[in-house]
């Protein structure tokens, strides 16, 4: 009889502990957004040698995309490919080309344009840029002293 009295309670403590069963979960997940980001090791202002070169590195980009669809990088001049002079009344201009990459002068009296589609590396894309002009001795009429000036502006854009 004690057997069937144990038998009974351990029956009772399993059922009563199975209908005692209890659970949770939760959902994991991480968000990923779009990225498509420049970075440079480019200074602010680079100065030139116009005497004793012909070019000058301006230092690289480096671009990254996790984007499936199509995306541009973009140069521009502020002055269209020359350097303008500062000072009022200074009509000459210092005329160069753009190398980026592989590519060598390439005008800028209209923006440069690499259409690119798709996602990079995790370790992105890099170009080296840089410029080629006339070397001031070389020149058929030298311009007048001043500094001369322009801006480039480099950008990305989901296209």
């Amino acid at each position: 009889m004690k057997k069937l009295v144990w038998a009974v309670l351990l029956l009772l403590f399993v059922s009563l502990n199975a209908t005692a069963i209890e659970s949770v979960s939760t959902i994991i997940q991480g968000v990923v957004p779009e990225l498509l980001n420049i970075s440079t090791d480019m200074v602010p202002t680079t100065n030139i040698d116009v005497f004793t070169s012909d070019t000058s590195d301006l230092g690289s980009i480096n671009i990254f995309s996790n984007r499936a669809g199509n995306w541009t990088i973009t140069v521009t001049s502020t002055n269209g490919g020359m350097m303008k002079g500062v000072t009022a009344g200074n009509t000459n201009t210092y005329p160069y080309t753009l190398n980026f990459g592989a590519e060598e002068n390439i005008s800028l009296s209209t923006p440069f344009v690499v259409r690119m589609s798709g996602k990079t590396a995790n370790q992105g894309l890099s170009y080296k840029l840089g410029i080629s002009f006339q070397n001031f001795w070389n020149m058929a009429t030298p311009v007048s002293p001043d500094t001369y000036r322009d801006t480039l502006t480099v950008t990305i854009a989901a296209s």
